[in-house]
């Protein structure tokens, strides 16, 4: 991936991942950098010892067809390349990996971050298989390959996995307060920072729910197909009901927008994310309703305008406002 980036031939979402790996490592960040300058200084210099750079043609395997014009400069680029992966790699194992330890202990992989920025959902494969469905300003951190006796993943958000079922590696994903540890299942878990509720929703297989202190894990909830639960991060009380329409919680996976009496503050904070505006209730006398429906693809005009027709809401769209860097503030709705 490194001598792509220098001829210039990573893929956008190859460029993303080295992008997302370099945010998350300091230190392999400074040798790239480093490497990044010794590349820009030999394209200006010229050939002085072309044997060696035939040699370092040979160690890499290059197949090439060569043209007169510009050949030295090209060779050298090329040579630069090899040394440049190399030593690149090297830093890596070196930086990441100085104790040898056995396959089945903890020790540090390199990372990958995806997401999805507001106003738009995501879909993608881990390297053991498992689907990942990334929804509306959520990410998921990761490892690029999965080593020891687990796989363990970070969610900030919302994520539908659908899990490779393996014994011998359970799959953990971690949220800022509880775990979820499966073996091979399909289930939803929404963890967005500014709720106080972390929700898990199980379609088949099983799932466990953990806390973790000091290294140390109990388990606090096992789930059945069909269930719901919802835990409360002020008071850590847990609540699980058996739910007959699971949309109402993995429909959003499908592009569908699910409300099934739901209160105005749900609805506010779906429709925040979905849409990526600002949402704002000015009449407190609208707790008192509930609101159940399904939308697909319609533009949040209509589907304001489809809800007020089932209660006395009535709503403002303030545009956005352009600030000082030339970017726009998010929409804000005004609900009375």
């Amino acid at each position: 991936m490194i001598s792509g980036y220098f001829i210039g031939s990573l893929s956008e979402s190859e460029q993303q991942e080295l992008k997302n790996h370099l945010a998350l490592n300091s230190e392999d960040r400074k040798i790239f950098e480093d490497y990044r300058l010794l590349w820009d200084e030999s394209g200006k210099r010229t050939v002085l010892k072309p044997i060696e750079v035939e040699r370092a043609l040979t160690r890499t395997k290059l197949r090439l067809f060569f043209r007169k014009t510009n050949i030295f400069s090209f060779l050298q680029k090329a040579a630069a390349i090899f040394i440049l992966a190399g030593l690149f790699s090297a830093a890596y194992i070196y930086s990441h990996s100085r104790v040898p330890v056995s396959d089945n202990s903890e020790q540090p992989l390199m990372m990958q971050e995806v997401s999805a920025i507001f106003g738009t959902r995501t879909k993608f494969k881990l390297s053991d298989g498992t689907t990942v469905y990334l929804n509306s300003g959520s990410k998921l951190i990761f490892p690029v390959l999965f080593k020891g006796n687990t796989r363990k993943v970070e969610l900030v958000g919302e994520a539908f996995f659908e899990v490779t079922p393996d014994k011998a590696k359970p799959f953990i994903v971690a949220t800022s307060e509880i775990n979820v540890k499966v073996l091979g299942t399909a289930f939803n878990l929404q963890a967005y920072p500014k709720s106080n509720e972390i929700s898990t929703t199980l379609v088949h297989g099983m799932v466990v729910l953990e806390t973790e202190s000091a290294g140390i894990s109990k388990q606090i909830a096992e789930l059945k197909p069909s269930d719901h639960t919802v835990f409360n991060v002020d008071n850590k009380v847990i609540k699980t009901t058996e739910e007959e329409d699971l949309d109402k919680f993995i429909g959003w996976k499908d592009g569908k927008l699910v409300f099934f009496n739901d209160p105005i503050e749900k609805v506010s904070d779906k429709l925040g994310n979905w849409y990526n505006v600002t949402m704002k209730i000015n009449n407190s006398e609208l707790k008192k309703y509930r609101f159940t429906a399904t939308f697909t693809d319609e533009p949040i005009e209509q589907v304001l305008d489809l809800l007020s027709k089932s209660s006395p809401i009535r709503y403002r769209i303030k545009k956005a406002d352009r600030l000082s860097d030339n970017s726009y503030s998010k929409r804000e709705i005004i609900i009375n």
